[in-house]
């Protein structure tokens, strides 16, 4: 019964998925006409909400109209309005629309943002961020390898924690809630069970243990699915570290004493392991032979046909690092770019770093990053392929030329849509003496690292550091070998600043006239990032949604980071 559930499941969801694509087919080929009559739609419906009445939407005729009389605008001016909605739930104040969720912020820090989804929005997602990647690897399944895509049981990273507004509507975030849909056949579609993919409280529980407790048992896992590729890849580094512990728990049908659950949820998750000793060893004998000479994925699971996570723009790094234990072949649908505001463009088959926006769900302008702060941002038929821009989103669920200070780059055009891979943030910048370094550029430079030395790195952030004369720059690395000698530290530091003034024109004349000290490298303890998530945990941040620290631009996690220094190159 269970497998013919799944194969009707994935005959579902892959037809979903391809329909679903089929449509962006359609929407593109009329993209330029279906944002205009997405903004005229949402001024018309909007026009007598209070927000709509402060900013004149009932004047708004045209994009130009709707460039010259409604304001930029960021959460701190809907946040009074959607405090009211979420807790009250008062209408009509930013929009029209039902609102059927809300999509939560990660909460790292301070209070999380609550964005409202529309029935919409919320629709969209699901069909995107779910059915679609499903569609892409049917399509892959039939072109690549001529066959029908077999039944599909993965093995999910995701973790659901949602939780009620006052108002009565679920908040989590935005990857939660396709998966809040398909609670009931769980099940069918993934190796973990309901109470670790949804766990009822924050309490703390090994999540990367339970996970892989009920995976490696299973010798027909098909896919790996996740949020962010980091997820997986921190994962692996677990499993490499923890197989013997994992293979004695299978074999002997336990959950290890040792490992963080609640009671009540660890009687329960041990009614479903059964001892299998068997399975033990064959997975033993595979972990024994190493992790390096072969990838481990392909050899635990022969059945592996491909993974869905994003892993483009800063995560690219750990896309990389990922490889190692995926192996070089199997292909991965980078889910496409979106931020908890909606989601806005999506890949059109596996292994594209090319994601095509999506004219039906917003209206999107852009700011070319090199452009005056007071130009008027180009509409989708006006970019060029090639530049990079900071897009400005209007959602169909009362965000209105929102500014998430994401900068993406056009790629291409699908038919009238633009094709764009995300780049960086904005707003994440190092600046000690107007160099002005971006995310994305010191991705690179840690990158170029990372293969002149030879050395994988689990993690790294950047400390602009302004307490001494000169300031300089502080990178601390998490090496994955943990035998990397500290003296590597003075080695690493000439090679990154070599490279880092090499990529920008400042900073050499900035070093020379003692305006800009020199780089510092320093090692991080083995195992520091992977504390840090679950410092977040503790605090209640959705990890779904927590991407990599990269640059340390709080106390807290200057704090964190350098009380994580080895001992050694503490001062």
């Amino acid at each position: 019964m269970n497998k013919v559930f799944g194969r009707l499941m994935i005959e579902f969801g892959s037809f979903l998925g391809r329909s679903e694509l089929r449509k962006l087919d359609f929407y593109s080929s009329r993209a330029v006409k279906q944002q205009e009559r997405n903004l005229r739609k949402l001024m018309k419906q909007n026009k007598n909400t209070v927000y709509g009445k402060l900013h004149n939407f009932g004047d708004v005729k045209s994009v130009e109209d709707y460039q010259r009389i409604v304001p930029y605008s960021a959460y701190p001016d809907y946040e009074d309005y959607i405090d009211r909605m979420a807790n009250k739930g008062e209408k009509n104040l930013i929009t029209k629309k039902m609102i059927a969720r809300y999509a939560e912020s990660s909460g790292s820090t301070g209070k999380s943002k609550l964005i409202p989804m529309s029935a919409w929005s919320l629709w969209v997602c699901q069909c995107f961020s779910f059915s679609a990647p499903v569609g892409c690897a049917f399509k892959y399944f039939k072109e690549k390898k001529g066959m029908r895509m077999p039944p599909q049981k993965g093995l999910l990273t995701i973790e659901v924690l949602a939780h009620k507004t006052p108002s009565g509507v679920i908040a989590g975030g935005l990857a939660a809630h396709p998966m809040i849909n398909l609670k009931p056949v769980t099940p069918f579609y993934t190796t973990s069970p309901k109470e670790v993919m949804f766990p009822k409280t924050r309490d703390a529980m090994d999540m990367h243990y339970m996970k892989l407790r009920f995976a490696l048992p299973r010798r027909d896992v098909s896919y790996i699915g996740t949020v962010f590729v980091t997820m997986v890849e921190s994962m692996m580094f677990y499993l490499e570290n923890n197989w013997e512990m994992l293979c004695d728990d299978i074999e002997k049908g336990t959950i290890n004493e040792s490992i963080a659950c609640p009671p009540d949820v660890r009687k329960k998750l041990l009614k479903k392991c059964k001892p299998d000793p068997e399975r033990a060893e064959e997975l033993r004998r595979e972990f024994r032979k190493g992790f390096d000479e072969e990838a481990i994925v392909p050899r635990i699971w022969p059945n592996i046909g491909w993974l869905y996570g994003m892993g483009t723009g800063s995560l690219s790094h750990y896309a990389k690092k990922l490889r190692r234990y995926i192996g070089p072949d199997l292909p991965i649908h980078y889910l496409g770019y979106a931020a908890s505001e909606g989601l806005m463009a999506v890949p059109t088959e596996l292994d594209s770093f090319e994601y095509v926006l999506l004219p039906q769900n917003g209206f999107y302008e852009f700011l070319p990053v090199d452009a005056p702060e007071d130009s008027t941002p180009l509409t989708i038929s006006q970019l060029e392929v090639g530049k990079d821009y900071e897009i400005i989103v209007t959602n169909m669920s009362g965000l209105y030329r929102y500014r998430i200070e994401d900068v993406v780059r056009v790629t291409g055009y699908h038919k009238q849509s633009p094709k764009v891979t995300f780049l960086y943030r904005r707003n994440q910048i190092a600046n000690i003496s107007g160099e002005k370094i971006n995310q994305h550029a010191f991705d690179i430079l840690v990158n170029e690292l990372s293969s002149t030395v030879g050395e994988n790195f689990n993690g790294y952030c950047i400390y602009p550091d302004r307490t001494t004369s000169p300031g300089h720059y502080q990178l601390l690395i998490e090496p994955e070998n943990p035998d990397v000698p500290d003296s590597d530290c003075e080695k690493y530091a000439e090679i990154f600043e070599k490279r880092l003034c090499e990529t920008n024109v400042l900073v050499p004349p900035l070093i020379r006239n003692g305006a800009l000290g020199h780089c510092e490298v320093k090692f991080l303890k083995t195992g520091t990032y992977e504390e840090y998530r679950d410092v977040l945990r503790a605090k209640g941040a959705n990890l779904n949604q927590a991407k990599p620290v990269k640059v340390l631009d709080n106390e807290e996690r200057i704090e964190y980071f350098f009380s994580h220094v080895r001992e050694s190159l503490k001062k």
